[in-house]
């Protein structure tokens, strides 16, 4: 009798119970239902929600809690959200990851263009890379792609053309099909031999901009005289894919 006295006395000095019902350890001031100030060592599952009736739950191996916020049990869920599948980059947005929208496409062939000297969209992109959300669409006409959120979007194109007109300045880069204009461009000017054999001048463009999901892009071009694009650059060591165009959402 006396050792089960003395076994009380030793907890209640560390156990309180405050005017609201609510139980501390090691705090006279018990602010939650059980409110622990010190650690806290579980040995086995811990268990959210739940009731008088049902039991909590334990989650799966590998989720983590998440909170609900105040008046809320917490819930167990996935590291990464099932936002997050798919092929590409995972980036966080406001606290969430997801998997970045991303569009990469090569050329396939040459693409001869007219000298109007307005914008067209670029034929022959239509070796798709990458298009994790089937945003793009590519023919020997053209192309135009969309955004699935408004953000920034980190623009890459590279393009090698060919002309045997004089010195022209084209321009190459990403319009916006919505508005009518450049979003994104880069031009240079380019010196022709003036011969059959016309050169080759490479452009390239690195940048990012921000794009909105509620408009329509395309990867255009533009010259005053009649130009190709070429697909495939090539020597006398090898040849390789020289054009192309992608896009990368950042945030």
């Amino acid at each position: 009798m006396m050792k089960k006295l003395s076994f009380h006395l030793i907890l209640l000095s560390s156990l309180y119970f405050g005017q609201t019902g609510n139980v501390g350890i090691n705090t006279a001031t018990p602010k939650k239902t059980l409110h622990v100030n010190g650690s806290l060592q579980i040995t086995n599952e811990l268990a959210t929600g739940g009731d008088a009736a049902t039991a909590g739950n334990a989650g799966l191996l590998g989720q983590v809690l998440k909170s609900n916020g105040p008046g809320a049990a917490p819930t167990w869920q996935e590291l990464v959200p099932a936002t997050a599948t798919g092929t590409g980059t995972v980036i966080s947005i406001n606290g969430k990851l997801i998997v970045a929208q991303e569009i990469t496409v090569l050329m396939t062939s040459d693409y001869t263009f007219a000298a109007l000297g307005t914008p067209m969209p670029i034929g022959n992109l239509n070796n798709e890379i990458i298009d994790n959300e089937n945003r793009y669409s590519g023919s020997a006409a053209g192309n135009s792609f969309t955004v699935t959120a408004d953000g920034t979007y980190q623009i890459m194109m590279n393009a090698q053309l060919s002309s045997a007109f004089p010195a022209r300045f084209p321009v190459i880069g990403v319009w916006d099909d919505t508005t009518g204009n450049w979003i994104a461009r880069v031009n240079d000017e380019y010196l022709s031999s003036n011969t059959s054999s016309a050169p080759l001048q490479t452009y390239t463009l690195i940048t990012a901009v921000p794009m909105l999901a509620s408009h329509t892009y395309s990867f255009r071009v533009s010259n005053t005289e009649v130009t190709t694009i070429k697909a495939i650059s090539s020597g006398s060591t090898g040849s390789g894919p020289v054009t192309f165009a992608s896009i990368k959402r950042l945030k």
